[in-house]
């Protein structure tokens, strides 16, 4: 009798992912200075009796009807503050700005070699938000061959860039030297034209003084004998009595990224252990206790129930820069109301059905 192929598979894949010797340290591509993951490596982190000032930075989009020759998405970015457990209100700022993109594609044909270009426009409620945008030249992309709005990059491209230049006015407006800003996600740049955007920051908060971090809720990162790396460090932890602590991983040394990158437990009952980055330059001219400073203070926000170990203040900015599926509803029925008062959007909206077919389907089989 054949074996079940459940089984067979979960039978392999375990003795592929055990049967095999641990490197640990980070798989890199050779640009970054690495660090063993070694017991001796890890250091605790300390209560402080005074955190620091953190503002949270967070972003989010959604689809709200797209065709493969244009695409409408909502773009959301948020921040809030806290010192500890302690909400501090914005003195100046708004904490969420919304705006909405236009993605159109042109075809070019230039000595018979085509590509496709994609052109973006920002709309806000507000021409004040205006202030927060990219410029629009940033957010133009092209790309060989007909295969055309494919992929999130496109839907997340004014977000992102828009998160960046929202932690500037930040860093301006709401926050003083020794003051920390926690960027979602890591320190790297993955977008063209992201890197002008963080320099930026960077140039800003380093004048001021400062504190540029990066804290990523998931990571891809695998160790050189491809276990997952945050894993690995937690198993490793084990044999270190510390409750709190944080261990050196990698230190970019390329000019565009510029993080130096750290994993740490923020919580003693914390499931979860985190890839948190500090901006090079910075984190290097730090003492330990200076160090212990910036750490404790996320740690010391990190107490929540909803999820320990990972600070308030980056569940609150994740809530409230999140775009739910109700609301897409909501500006759907927006998008379509002002459609109907014009004629041509009768013509125009046959476009839109290309892309619905796979909808209307699994409506019927599901």
């Amino acid at each position: 009798m054949q074996e079940n192929p459940i089984k067979s598979l979960i039978k392999e894949l375990q003795e592929h992912l055990t049967e095999k010797e641990h490197t640990d340290i980070i798989f890199s591509d050779g640009k970054s200075k690495i660090f063993p993951i070694i017991p001796e490596n890890f250091v605790e982190i300390k209560d402080v009796q005074n955190p620091k000032k953190i503002a949270y930075v967070d972003g989010g989009d959604g689809i709200l009807e797209e065709s493969p020759n244009y695409m409408i998405v909502i773009n959301r970015v948020y921040f809030s503050i806290f010192s500890g457990k302690k909400r501090i209100q914005p003195a100046h700022l708004k904490s969420r700005i919304e705006f909405f993109s236009s993605v159109v594609s042109e075809i070019n044909n230039i000595n018979n070699e085509k590509s496709v270009s994609y052109n973006t426009k920002l709309f806000a409620y507000n021409k004040k938000d205006e202030e927060y945008f990219p410029d629009i030249e940033d957010l133009k992309s092209k790309t060989e061959g007909t295969t055309i709005l494919q992929g999130s990059r496109l839907v997340s491209l004014a977000r992102r860039f828009a998160e960046w230049k929202l932690a500037c006015k930040i860093v301006e407006s709401e926050l003083s030297k020794g003051d920390m800003i926690v960027m979602d996600g890591s320190l790297q740049t993955s977008f063209k034209n992201e890197t002008k955007y963080a320099k930026k920051l960077y140039e800003i908060a380093m004048e001021k003084g400062v504190i540029v971090c990066g804290l990523a809720k998931t990571s891809r990162l695998i160790t050189e004998s491809g276990d997952p790396l945050l894993a690995r460090i937690t198993e490793i932890s084990e044999n270190v009595n510390f409750e709190k602590w944080y261990i050196p991983v990698a230190e970019e040394v390329s000019e565009d990224d510029k993080g130096f990158m750290l994993a740490a437990k923020f919580h003693p009952k914390s499931r979860h252990v985190f890839r948190f980055e500090v901006l090079r330059e910075q984190f290097n001219s730090m003492s330990m206790y200076e160090k212990n400073e910036v750490l404790s203070s996320l740690a010391g926000n990190s107490g929540d129930i909803s999820m320990l170990g990972y600070p308030y203040g980056a569940i609150d900015a994740d809530r409230f820069a999140q775009v739910r599926i109700n609301e897409l509803d909501m500006y759907r029925g927006m998008l379509m109301a002002e459609k109907m008062r014009d004629l041509r959007w009768k013509r125009l909206s046959k476009y839109t059905l290309t892309n619905e077919v796979h909808d209307d389907l699994n409506w019927v089989t599901s």
